[in-house]
């Protein structure tokens, strides 16, 4: 009965850790995200909008942008962002 009872303890005392943990990683993930996007779009007249994520076959992490010109919406492509690890 003590062995159950410390056991459902220690469960609760490392599941609220592994809580805090992981919304830690989540707070900096988004933080990251941020940094990238506002680096990423230096650019005045253009509105850009994030089409996906993903590892490229060198392992860099690649960010793959749709843009379109704010003043001109003629003026548009897509734009790619690597970051090498």
């Amino acid at each position: 009965m003590v062995f159950v009872l410390l056991t459902v303890v220690c469960s609760a005392g490392f599941s609220s850790k592994l809580s805090k943990f992981l919304n830690k990683m989540d707070t900096e993930q988004k933080q990251r995200d941020a940094q990238e996007l506002q680096q990423d779009m230096n650019f005045g007249d253009y509105a850009f909008r994030l089409k996906e994520r993903y590892v490229d076959d060198r392992g860099q992490r690649c960010r793959d942008y749709e843009f379109r010109g704010r003043s001109n919406p003629y003026r548009h492509g897509y734009f790619t962002v690597c970051d090498d690890r």
